[in-house]
């Protein structure tokens, strides 16, 4: 039976997972920022309520990261150093809460989704965060963040659905305009 924590983390990871949903399915990096970081809060409280140290810290870590990212328009946000100090702290935090090999895919997890965030590109940002979600997934069903792991599995399949949306449409259009400009010149 589950006790009053675990329901109360399992609540919260739902709202995080509705959050995370959405993000994949907005048109503006704006938007789709906002979003992960309010996902990233609310998964970090669920990982530390189960106990799942390394987990919650690296949500903290992307948070920031997240917000930092978010501002990129700015010149103090859009360094590069930004993107290496964050993917050192993520790997220094992964060894300092080290809790067993599982920690490993958080690591990597988060890693990936830094990348994904720097990126400009809409585009890339949901193909590399394809990437993402088999690490945080597993790491989520062995530590007892079932949401938190279902959140992974349609997190994919709403980017999917989002990269037929936005970006395999416009690439098809732009190809049929190149292609027919080839043809009539």
């Amino acid at each position: 039976m589950m006790n009053t924590v675990t329901v109360t983390a399992q609540i919260i990871g739902f709202i995080a997972l509705i959050c995370s949903l959405l993000s994949f399915q907005q048109k503006t990096r704006k938007r789709i920022m906002v979003f992960q970081m309010t996902a990233s809060l609310l998964f970090s409280a669920q990982l530390f309520m189960l106990g799942a140290i390394t987990g919650g810290c690296l949500d903290l870590i992307s948070f920031t990261r997240s917000l930092i990212f978010s501002k990129n328009d700015k010149k103090w946000a859009s360094s590069p150093v930004w993107f290496g100090v964050f993917v050192g702290v993520m790997i220094i935090t992964g060894i300092l809460t080290w809790e067993s090999a599982w920690s490993l895919l958080p690591i990597a997890g988060s890693i990936l989704s830094t990348v994904a965030l720097w990126m400009k590109s809409e585009k890339r940002i949901r193909v590399i965060s394809l990437f993402v979600g088999p690490c945080w997934m597993v790491y989520n069903i062995v530590n007892g963040a079932y949401t938190g792991a279902l959140n992974e599995l349609l997190a994919m399949v709403s980017i999917i659905i989002a990269l037929v949306r936005h970006d395999v449409g416009k690439f098809d259009k732009k190809a049929n305009t190149k292609n027919r400009a080839e043809v009539s010149g």
